[in-house]
């Protein structure tokens, strides 16, 4: 049947996001994908390709998982099922920030598939995709994208980007996520205090497996920590516990290259919360260098940031500016100039 190989992915997902048994999950994701190419369908192997992802972007190194959403773009534009095609160049972007990607290319990418989105008045994706293009414009310095109050429906509604938000649960996640990601990034600490306790508020809602939520989860934790320490509230702390203990399963039970290095930035930021400066001095230099072996510039810019951090709070200033320019030259490699 031309719906087995989906069959199996979604059984191997079952294996892997729900029952954390990653190696089990991903065998039978890779028989799907094996009895796909033996008897290809266009109707459904661009569902095969995107349902694969959600499994193989744990397993798999990210930067190159990435590209299994082209793949699903060519295959969805092949069968004319262009709100399927849309879906995954929307997370192709997505997916390619959070690996590393170079922001410059991404911006390019971004622009086309906001347009496509446009086109096809798919509100929801627009509404999910704006926070991230305008993350990535700030980023590279580029003018911002004002607010959207006038997108049309394919049924000629009009409606703003706030309505959208209040009514599609999604799309208030993704808007509360990329808030206080941005504020963590660009250090502004009351907004992104406030909104990560609203993205906290909502943690049933984000509790359901989907394409590589783990991001989420290691921002998260980086956020906790740092509300935590500067505000003495021990319970933002245990959140970022909670974070930590759950990227520590995904680097042993899924794959060291994507999550080793997130494991080690927020032990270190764990460490710094408790005055355990020696040991959380060492393990922000493990982050560093995990992030350099499994080319996470993002991350490893950010590793170097936070440590410049850590240095310049415990009162070493000329090791602190060590680490500050390391990170600002990370952060130039990635793109980031803001």
């Amino acid at each position: 049947s031309p719906l087995s190989p989906l069959a199996f992915v979604q059984y191997g997902n079952y294996f892997a996001i729900i029952g954390q048994n990653y190696e089990l999950g991903y065998h039978y994701v890779k028989l799907g994908l094996a009895l796909m190419k033996q008897s290809p369908s266009r109707a459904y192997d661009c569902q095969i390709i995107f349902h694969s992802a959600y499994t193989r972007l744990h397993v798999e190194p990210m930067q190159s998982a990435c590209e299994f959403f082209l793949d699903g773009f060519r295959a969805a534009m092949k069968s004319g099922a262009t709100r399927n095609a849309m879906k995954c160049a929307y997370f192709y972007d997505a997916c390619c920030f959070w690996a590393g990607k170079k922001l410059d290319e991404l911006a390019l990418s971004m622009e086309e598939t906001l347009s496509q989105l446009r086109f096809h008045k798919n509100l929801v994706l627009i509404s999910i995709m704006l926070p991230i293009v305008r993350l990535t414009l700030r980023l590279v310095g580029e003018p911002d994208i004002p607010q959207q109050n006038s997108l049309t429906s394919v049924f000629g509604e009009t409606r703003n980007e706030e309505d959208i938000a209040d009514k599609v649960s999604t799309v208030m996640i993704t808007k509360h996520f990329n808030e206080y990601y941005e504020s963590f990034i660009f250090r502004e600490f009351d907004k992104a205090r406030d909104c990560a306790e609203k993205y906290f508020s909502l943690q049933n809602l984000t509790k359901i497996s989907g394409v590589a939520m783990y991001h989420r989860t290691f921002y998260f934790g980086l956020v906790s920590f740092w509300i935590g320490r500067e505000t003495n509230d021990k319970e933002w702390i245990a959140r970022g516990v909670e974070s930590k203990v759950s990227i520590e399963k995904l680097a042993v039970l899924a794959s060291t290259w994507n999550f080793q290095n997130k494991t080690y930035l927020l032990q270190a930021e764990e460490q710094f919360c408790a005055r355990n400066f020696d040991y959380a001095a060492k393990l922000y230099d493990d982050a560093i260098l995990s992030s350099k072996m499994h080319k996470f510039v993002n991350e490893e810019a950010l590793a170097n940031e936070l440590a410049g951090h850590f240095y310049l709070d415990t009162g070493r200033k000329f090791k602190a500016l060590k680490y500050f320019c390391q990170a600002e030259e990370k952060y130039r490699e990635w793109g980031a100039v803001a």
